[in-house]
């Protein structure tokens, strides 16, 4: 079954996930840059085992950052996939059409509200 998106909002779509995908792999350029400061800093600290346990907790929320930003570049890439194929927009659960609004908030969604609900609260 297809979406009933217009190509105007097709479009916005598309540029607006493409825009996302800018901003993330700036965001984790940026990460990525400035992941040799914990590195760095531990040089400079010596052998203080106070200050080391600080810079590998900086290290670990580094680390933690650069996962998610991947894992944001992973769901923009997967929705341009699908706003490639026919049912784009399309619930996976219900096969409902997602709201344009929706999609327009989050173009990454896979649910509608109501299915997306559920899922968290089955968590």
């Amino acid at each position: 079954m297809s979406t009933a998106l217009t190509p105007g909002q097709h479009a916005l779509l598309q540029t607006e996930l493409q825009l996302a995908r800018q901003r993330a792999e700036a965001a984790l350029q940026a990460q990525r840059e400035g992941s040799d400061r914990p590195t760095h800093a531990a040089a400079l600290v010596g052998d203080d085992p106070r200050e080391l346990r600080e810079h590998e907790a900086d290290r670990e929320l580094d680390q933690a950052r650069d996962a998610h930003l991947l894992a944001e570049l992973q769901a923009i890439d997967d929705a341009l996939a699908r706003l490639a194929q026919p049912g784009y927009g399309r619930c996976i659960d219900c096969a409902a059409a997602i709201p344009f609004d929706r999609l327009q908030r989050q173009p990454q969604a896979l649910r509608c509200v109501e299915c997306q609900s559920a899922a968290e609260a089955a968590r």
